[in-house]
């Protein structure tokens, strides 16, 4: 289970807020052109490069988003723009959101940091990989640790929706039963393609 005590408290963390979910340990790519967020990372990229990218989902700001790292500046622009690659590390909930501050013209906000990345996967959802992997992926899993939980998330590519409705599962057995049901659905439609280019090659 997910423990309210075991979560961390970060406060003033520079927020982003997208229609994007960046899971822990993927790798999600960036252009910033709007003033206040080439403002943001002005302001994070020397001091560890952390913030918080909060879901917009429907038009709104959901209180669920991705606290994440950049991991390389990629291009720097005459006019400031930047293209970056950040990293997923947690999955936080909102405490305080605020968008007006003297000194920052992009929001801020207390942010408790879930300690999602230490999720075990089930053996259920290992199994339903396995299959997976044998059927789409084909990675050499000898060559790879062992499949972590969201090494699994991260390969069956999610849609951002999914992984909202991942993230926001509040314990670890419901988050391994929703990452099984979609690994499952993705192996069936896998089976289902193969099934129909056996028959068209055979007619």
């Amino acid at each position: 289970m997910l423990n309210k005590e075991e979560h961390i408290i970060e406060e003033n963390i520079p927020l982003f807020p997208l229609g994007i979910v960046v899971l822990p340990g993927e790798t999600r790519f960036l252009h910033i052109f709007e003033e206040r967020y080439k403002n943001l990372f002005a302001d994070i990229e020397s001091a560890g490069g952390f913030f918080g990218i909060p879901f917009i989902r429907s038009g709104s700001i959901d209180g669920t988003g991705s606290y994440v790292k950049i991991e390389k500046v990629l291009a720097r622009y005459p006019n400031g723009e930047l293209d970056i690659a950040v990293k997923g590390i947690d999955i936080f909930n909102t405490l305080e959101y605020n968008d007006e501050h003297p000194e920052r013209l992009y929001p801020y906000g207390n942010l408790e940091l879930l300690q999602r990345d230490g999720i075990v996967p089930s053996r259920s959802l290992v199994e339903a990989f396995l299959k997976y992997n044998k059927l789409v992926l084909k990675l050499d899993l000898e060559t790879l640790p062992k499949p972590g939980f969201y090494l699994i998330a991260n390969s069956v590519r999610l849609s951002d929706l999914e992984k909202y409705d991942l993230v926001i599962r509040g314990s670890e057995t419901a988050l391994n039963k929703t990452m099984t049901n979609h690994v499952n659905l993705r192996t069936l439609l896998a089976l289902q393609q193969n099934s129909l280019q056996e028959y068209y090659c055979l007619n």
